[in-house]
């Protein structure tokens, strides 16, 4: 893990360095952008050269890159997953606090363990190192009260200490909490550096496409779901037996479809669960269907590209025959309706509606409205 084999976030990195470079370096960062994009990878990166007893610095064309020497004892232990200067915080941490021990990780991420694990530990003097690190993820799952008792350690954080948020929903945090921190922002991957990272994964270049258009730049997403193995078919499946339902759908196949879809979200939130058991499966389901409503919305999307002579930057450039199908049936203003109708399921889906009527309702109102004629 190194600062240097991160891409396409040089503008992010680049800021990092120059403060480093100008010895300007602030105690709370707010890494900010979507998800998947590299932001924890990049923090823990950084932390790693931060730890570092023996960091390196290599001269650029207009700064000095400094690195992680990725030998001393410090780097070894770092990738040993062990260093005691350096603290991950995540709402899955909540079993393990004195007030919540044994309850499941809510969707907030709840006071008592930005308590107990990051305000309580924060004076603590270095072990190893001449700094300690804590990275919490998913920033935008703090509620109101874990970033009000955020706010005094964020503003005055002991000088030893630096503080990184990683947040893909920079708005859900208070302006007070944004005012105390330096903000960095990550934008999205490139997309040929995500078909080539999955190709190298071994997922065949015409998937690796169009996970990497659907992941809308995260890299993160597209592995996830290029290499994630539900019970009975891939995600990849599921989404060529979606498209081709929704190119013929009707009234009449509306629970029929929406009966399958809970059950493709089903084998997915458990093909996740197999490799992330410490994540609640409440999450896991809401990140499966939130995922199945993103391939609806690409559907509809390719069509208005195609109404738009934008044929070729559909996301479905694997079928295009049931795109082409569906746009002989519904124009851009229709297909502009439809995706609007899906982003609400997809809020839905975040307030924790029943799934099975999300699915029913969608599918109902897609095939049942004045929008698709029979």
């Amino acid at each position: 893990m190194s600062l240097k084999n991160i891409f396409c976030q040089e503008r992010a990195i680049g800021a990092l360095q120059r403060a480093m470079n100008a010895g300007r370096l602030a105690h709370a960062y707010i890494f900010a952008g979507p998800a998947g994009v590299g932001k924890r990878t990049t923090a823990q990166a950084w932390a790693k050269m931060l730890l570092c007893r023996e960091r390196r610095q290599e001269k650029a064309t207009d700064l000095s890159f400094n690195d992680s020497c990725g030998r001393c004892e410090s780097c070894r232990v770092f990738e040993g997953g062990g260093h005691p200067d350096y603290h991950l915080i995540e709402k899955e941490l909540r079993p393990f606090t004195m007030d919540d021990k044994g309850k499941e990780a809510k969707q907030d991420l709840p006071i008592a363990v930005v308590r107990e694990f990051l305000i309580d530990k924060v004076a603590h003097r270095p072990v190893m190192s001449e700094c300690t690190v804590y990275v919490l993820r998913e920033a935008e799952r703090l509620n109101a009260s874990s970033q009000n008792a955020l706010l005094k350690v964020l503003e005055e954080p002991p000088k030893h200490c630096f503080i990184i948020l990683l947040c893909s929903r920079a708005d859900r945090l208070l302006p007070t909490t944004q005012s105390r921190c330096q903000i960095v922002r990550f934008g999205p991957v490139d997309e040929p550096h995500i078909v080539a990272a999955l190709t190298e994964k071994g997922v065949d270049k015409t998937q690796a496409q169009y996970w990497a258009r659907l992941s809308e730049g995260s890299m993160g997403e597209a592995l996830g779901w290029a290499t994630l193995a539900p019970k009975g078919s891939s995600c990849y499946e599921i989404k060529r037996q979606l498209v081709d339902s929704l190119a013929k759908h009707r009234l009449e196949d509306s629970l029929e479809l929406a009966a399958w879809m809970g059950d493709a979200a089903s084998r997915i939130s458990g093909a996740w669960s197999d490799i992330e058991p410490q994540t609640s499966k409440t999450d896991l389901g809401r990140r499966a269907a939130k995922g199945l409503l993103r391939m609806v919305v690409a559907v509809y999307s390719d069509v208005m590209k195609l109404h738009a002579g934008q044929g070729d930057q559909i996301v479905n450039a694997d079928q295009t025959g049931p795109i082409e199908a569906l746009a002989r049936r519904i124009d851009a203003e229709q297909s502009a309706e439809k995706i609007a109708k899906v982003y609400e399921n997809i809020r839905w889906v975040e307030a924790s509606v029943n799934e099975k009527l999300i699915f029913e309702e969608l599918l109902l109102n897609l095939a049942g409205s004045r929008i698709i004629s029979a």
